[in-house]
């Protein structure tokens, strides 16, 4: 597992001091540290597509935002995606739970979204990579690095037990 406080760290020293999304458990131990570190401001949202519109407005006005939600919500956001932050060409980093594989096939839905969520990102043309202890350094400086240089949105999809137990 990677430690909450090192990914934190991390994307304080990229400039990233605010953050909103939907909760989920696979980032539990992240977002509990993510409430009690004075360098961020978290702010839940209700809906993916909600906090999109929260993360854009704080990239406009203040600076550099992530966002954190399941893959189910990746259909909720499919307007904001295309009709917002690839439109107005805002860099967005967002972390989305790969839920649906093995061994959390537990219910219809999760099953059905890890089944078609590269599928998905594929079709928004978002870039996106899988996140794993060993090589969360290297695959987060290269989404940075995609992310500013096509000006879009970027996904790090997470599997469980890589951020949080």
């Amino acid at each position: 597992m990677i430690e909450s406080a090192d990914f934190l760290s991390y994307l304080t020293d990229n400039g990233y001091t605010f953050s909103t999304g939907v909760p989920c458990s696979y980032f539990r131990d992240l977002l509990i540290d993510l409430e009690k570190d004075d360098r961020f401001t978290y702010l839940p949202a209700t809906r993916e597509d909600e906090a999109m519109g929260i993360a854009t407005g704080y990239f406009l006005g203040a600076g550099k935002t992530f966002l954190i939600m399941q893959n189910s919500g990746l259909a909720n956001i499919g307007d904001a995606l295309t009709s917002l932050t690839q439109l107005y060409k805002i860099p967005l980093l967002m972390f989305v739970s790969y839920r649906g594989l093995e061994p959390d096939r537990d219910f219809p839905e999760h099953i059905i979204m890890g089944d078609v969520t590269k599928s998905v990102l594929d079709a928004y043309q978002i870039p996106y990579w899988v996140i794993e202890e060993h090589n969360w350094k290297n695959v987060l400086d290269n989404a940075l690095e995609i992310m500013e240089e096509l000006s879009k949105p970027v996904c790090i999809l997470v599997k469980k037990g890589v951020l949080s137990d």
